[in-house]
């Protein structure tokens, strides 16, 4: 058996350690050849929940969300018509979505890549600039577009809907809503009543708007002024003087709100003070049945197909529209 000197050795360890180096790396190009056929992209499709919404179209909206690094953005594209509209503006329950067909007319889901960043709303300008360029663009020919939407405040007074429908199911048919809670009377529903028992202070105002209870939540300790176990939002008379709310707006603009006496080096409204009994002539009501309404649009899409990436579900996101809302009923 030869013998070698130390010197030997390792000049025939380098020179094996080199050769093995030498075939891990065309090992990893000819992998690489063999599987890059031009076609394969990576694409991450996650780019959080938001959505944002373009008016600016008589036909149609464009939905979309955007992110950066790289610069992308994600859409769809439907006619603007009176059915799809209230896809933005009532509740659809989530076992009963709405569905849209992609169609690649119409109807579209588009996936694009830019050459820059994206500015806030620069997606709905009808001019596109001049130094904004579409790098890749990929759309599907298909697939479904399923549409839910929650409100959990119809009328925005701070109880959830919920709380102002049969919940007791009063009327037998188990649709909590052909048989709502209306407090007052007035033939307008409790949850789209901007003013729950009719006293002119709206019940937004009526709650527990400190947080006394710590949870963040207005509607779980709501102001019982008079401790007779009915929250004012739902009380006629809230300081149980004997006088009603409605009769002790003084001045007789802006409801009751902003009529006070000092009770001990404090201010508090007259129709919260049971020293303060006198009546006054009802004038008008402080507003008419006006609110804010926020419904939570999301968007998913089903069996599509961008080029680049197929599947069975994506959830785009969501877009969220609050609007006023005035019933003259």
């Amino acid at each position: 058996m030869p013998r070698y000197s130390f010197a030997n050795r390792l000049l025939l360890q380098l020179k094996y350690s080199s050769m093995r180096n030498v075939l891990v790396i065309i090992c990893a190009l000819f992998l690489s050849i063999s599987c890059d056929d031009g076609d394969i992209i990576t694409v991450d499709l996650d780019f959080g929940d938001d959505l944002s919404r373009c008016e600016n179209n008589q036909d149609s909206y464009l939905i979309y969300k955007v992110r950066t690094d790289p610069s992308e953005s994600l859409a769809i594209i439907i006619p603007r018509t009176a059915a799809n509209e209230l896809l933005f503006t009532e509740a659809i329950p989530e076992g009963t979505p709405a569905q849209l067909d992609i169609n690649g007319s119409d109807t579209r889901f588009i996936y694009r890549t830019y050459n820059r960043d994206i500015a806030a709303g620069e997606l709905c300008e009808l001019v596109p600039a001049a130094d904004l360029t579409i790098t890749e663009d990929y759309e599907s020919a298909s697939g479904i577009i399923e549409v839910t939407a929650t409100v959990e405040d119809d009328d925005g007074d701070g109880i959830p809907t919920a709380f102002e429908l049969d919940t007791e199911n009063a009327d037998g048919d188990n649709d909590p809503f052909t048989n709502p809670l209306d407090t007052d009377g007035d033939e307008i529903p409790d949850y789209i009543d901007a003013d729950d028992d009719n006293d002119n202070v709206p019940t937004r105002f009526e709650l527990d708007e400190e947080d006394a209870d710590g949870d963040d939540n207005p509607a779980t300790n709501p102001l019982d002024t008079d401790g007779d176990g009915i929250p004012n939002y739902l009380d006629t008379d809230d300081d149980n003087d004997m006088v009603d709310t409605i009769f002790e707006d003084e001045n007789g603009e802006n409801g009751p709100r902003d009529d006070t006496s000092e009770n001990n080096g404090e201010f508090i409204p007259l129709y919260l003070n049971n020293l303060e009994t006198v009546t006054y002539p009802f004038v008008e009501f402080n507003e008419e049945n006006s609110y804010t309404r926020t419904v939570r649009t999301q968007f998913v899409i089903t069996n599509f197909n961008l080029e680049i990436i197929s599947g069975d579900t994506i959830q785009l996101g969501t877009f969220e529209n609050a609007f006023p809302v005035t019933d003259d009923n």
